[in-house]
């Protein structure tokens, strides 16, 4: 019952660590703060899902991962 409200909450959490990520100006601070955010946003979200989803909680969690490694809004170029 809770998968996707936490699923769709961890999309907008994400583009919003994402969005307050990219407000600084130096390019490395932008990469370190979404890095940092990031896996801040995982780390919560996989302990909300340990918490609430109570059937296969190995699918969620893969699917967070999944979701963390391969969600780039932004492309960073040099």
């Amino acid at each position: 019952m809770f998968v996707q409200p936490i699923f769709i909450g961890y999309l907008f959490a994400l583009a919003a660590a994402i969005y307050f990520a990219s407000k600084p100006q130096s390019e490395a601070l932008n990469l370190y703060l979404a890095f940092i955010f990031r896996w801040s946003v995982f780390i919560v979200f996989t302990i909300l899902s340990l918490v609430f989803i109570t059937e296969k909680n190995l699918l969620a969690i893969f699917l967070l991962v999944y979701l963390n490694s391969t969600f780039n809004p932004k492309q960073i170029t040099v």
